[in-house]
C-alpha cells in the first residue's frame, strides 16, 4: 500500500472526529495567513480539501473552487457543508479528473504534514499550476515547540512530520519553485508559530 493510500484510509477512519473546536481554532489562525495570499474571486484548486475548511473560506470570498481529496469520507463532509451554505464547487476524489488542467492558484493546506519526503507531492502540485500561478502550502513548523508537540501526538492518529523554513526552501528549489511569502500561524510570530504558511511561484516567474 502506498503512502497516499495509507493517509487516505486513515482520514476515512477519522472523518467523523476531525472537526472539533481545537482544529477550528487553529484552522482560523491559518486561514488569516492564507487570505493574504489568495485574492478574492480567484480560480483555485484546493488539493487535499479535507472536510472543507479552506474550500468554504475560499467560496465565501467568491472564489471558483475545485476541491479534491483522497479521502472520500472527508470530501463528502466538505460537500455537505458547501451545500448547506448554498455554495457551488466541484468536488472530486478522483485525481484523474484533474489531469491536464491548470489553475492560477493551488492551495494544499495540511497535506504535506503527512509526507516524510515532500518532493513527489510538490512535483504533482506543480503540474496543476499555471506558469505564472501561485502555490500555497502549509507545514508544521520544525522551529516551534507546538509543531513538535503536534507531530508527536499525531502518531496516535495520522503521523505528521515537521519541516524547518530552511528545508521548505530547499524542497521548493528542487522542484523549480521559489518562496515569495513565508508566514507563521498559531501564533503569528516568527519563528515559533505552529504552522508555516508558504506562498510559492515558479523560479522563472
Amino acid at each position: 500500500m502506498n503512502q497516499a493510500k495509507q493517509v487516505g484510509d486513515r482520514f476515512d477512519d477519522r472523518a467523523e472526529q476531525y472537526d472539533n473546536p481545537l482544529t477550528a481554532f487553529i484552522g482560523e489562525r491559518e486561514l488569516r495567513a492564507i487570505r493574504t495570499l489568495v485574492q478574492p474571486h480567484s480560480e483555485v484548486l484546493d488539493y487535499g480539501c479535507g472536510t472543507g475548511r479552506t474550500t468554504l473560506d475560499l467560496l465565501a470570498r467568491g472564489c471558483n473552487v475545485t476541491a479534491y481529496d483522497i479521502s472520500s469520507e472527508m470530501l463528502a463532509r466538505a460537500e455537505v457543508k458547501a451545500k448547506q451554505k448554498g455554495f457551488v464547487a466541484q468536488f472530486t476524489a478522483d485525481e484523474s479528473a484533474l489531469f491536464g488542467r491548470r489553475w492560477p492558484v493551488v492551495t494544499c493546506i495540511g497535506v504535506l504534514d503527512y509526507y516524510i519526503d515532500p518532493l513527489p507531492l510538490l512535483k504533482a502540485l506543480c503540474e496543476y499550476l499555471e506558469p505564472d500561478g501561485i502555490l500555497v502550502v502549509t507545514y508544521p513548523n520544525g522551529l516551534s515547540p507546538l509543531g513538535w508537540i503536534y507531530a508527536l501526538t499525531s502518531h496516535f492518529t495520522v503521523p505528521s512530520h515537521v519541516k524547518s523554513p530552511r528545508s521548505v526552501r530547499q524542497a521548493a528549489a528542487q522542484v523549480g519553485l521559489k518562496i515569495f511569502s513565508l508566514k507563521f500561524a498559531f501564533p503569528a510570530l516568527a519563528p515559533i508559530g505552529h504552522t508555516l504558511v508558504v506562498g510559492m511561484v515558479s523560479e522563472n516567474r
